[in-house]
């Protein structure tokens, strides 16, 4: 997700969150990474549409993300 055929980085859509998200369970929560050094972690707010986008909001800063998090996201 987030890679265009050919490698090159490309934003994620809707379609690619979606599909993305139909592996895991409906009742799994959602987290939000942020910042690959030292990843945080934080809770899921709103979801909003404005200036042709979805914006994904957070609910609050939990902390920082468990090493796994940065290993699975290809951060390290």
């Amino acid at each position: 997700m987030g890679r265009h055929r050919r490698g090159a980085r490309r934003e994620v859509t809707v379609a690619d969150l979606i599909d993305a998200l139909r592996r895991y369970p409906a009742d799994m929560e959602v987290r939000l990474a942020t910042q690959p050094r030292m990843p945080l972690e934080h809770t899921v707010g709103g979801v909003a549409e404005a200036d042709g986008m979805v914006w994904i909001g957070e609910l609050r800063q939990e902390g920082y993300a468990p090493d796994e998090v940065s290993e699975r996201l290809g951060w390290r």
